[in-house]
């Protein structure tokens, strides 16, 4: 009841809309935003970011930019949090705060909901959208270039090597088919996807006994420890899979670096690059 009194009076409050400007007051409410909002715009700018942004373990920036997090107001994705800062530029995800961001919209605020890309494609194309956004097209420009130049590197270092297979395996053998971006991350630096190969759509399980006859050249995990039984690393203690895939075919990724277009692919490339470059 608080809550809605609050909301109502706050959206008595008159918004004009400057959205002929350069926004000024930016404020985003999910992880995605949150990571191109850094990377493109001026930090006098930011008002307000998602408090998952602080977290390493979902964001890859976290530690990057600690030091600018600290006097930055972190929402929990509430309108009426994001109504009191008086934003003139709202970014989110369409998969989260829905009901918040509806009654932003409501209220007149510019709320503009980034989708997640399937395709390294998908990725410049929203990279280009939030830069347009915040007008800071050559900064979009210059994230675009960098991604590309890391695709470049890595594709020369495999431009020899033929028929390599590799396969993401999270927790509880999760995997992720054709239509998923780190499908298309694999396909831009010519490694088959053993689960796209399998006919798996987006995401789903591989069984561990089609991974043993299978036998993909690389293993793609998530986090170097392997002591977590709620990580795949817990299946890789398994007598017979750790005879198949010893630590030189295995590959950290952390699932970070996939999350969101842009910021961690460049360091999914490097990763690449490096576990690959002395075989």
């Amino acid at each position: 009841m608080i809550r809605l009194l609050i909301l109502i009076l706050l959206g008595s409050l008159p918004f004009t809309s400057y959205a002929a400007d350069k926004p000024q007051r930016i404020a985003s409410m999910s992880l995605c935003s949150d990571e191109l909002l850094l990377l493109l715009s001026d930090r006098d700018n930011i008002i307000s970011l998602s408090y998952l942004v602080q977290d390493p373990q979902y964001s890859s920036l976290a530690i990057e930019h600690a030091l600018e997090l600290n006097d930055i107001y972190l929402n929990h994705g509430q309108a009426e949090e994001i109504i009191t800062l008086m934003p003139d530029l709202i970014l989110s995800s369409r998969f989260s705060s829905t009901t918040a961001t509806a009654l932003l919209r409501n209220q007149g605020y510019p709320v503009s909901s980034l989708g997640f890309p399937n395709t390294l494609e998908q990725t410049f194309l929203q990279i280009e959208e939030v830069a347009s956004l915040l007008q800071e097209e050559q900064r979009g420009t210059q994230l675009i270039q960098q991604i590309q130049s890391s695709i470049q590197a890595v594709q020369a270092k495999l431009n020899s090597r033929q028929n390599i297979t590799a396969v993401f395996y999270a927790n509880n053998g999760f995997s992720f088919g054709s239509d998923t971006l780190r499908n298309d991350f694999l396909n831009s630096i010519g490694i088959k996807n053993l689960a796209a190969e399998q006919g798996l759509v987006g995401s789903g399980k591989l069984s561990l006994e089609l991974l043993i006859a299978e036998q993909p050249d690389y293993l793609l995990i998530d986090r170097a420890s392997a002591h977590d039984e709620k990580l795949a690393q817990a299946l890789l203690q398994h007598p017979v899979l750790a005879r198949f895939f010893p630590s030189e075919k295995v590959i950290v990724l952390p699932s970070t670096l996939f999350q969101c277009a842009g910021p961690g692919l460049i360091e999914a490339y490097e990763i690449m690059a490096q576990a690959l470059s002395d075989l």
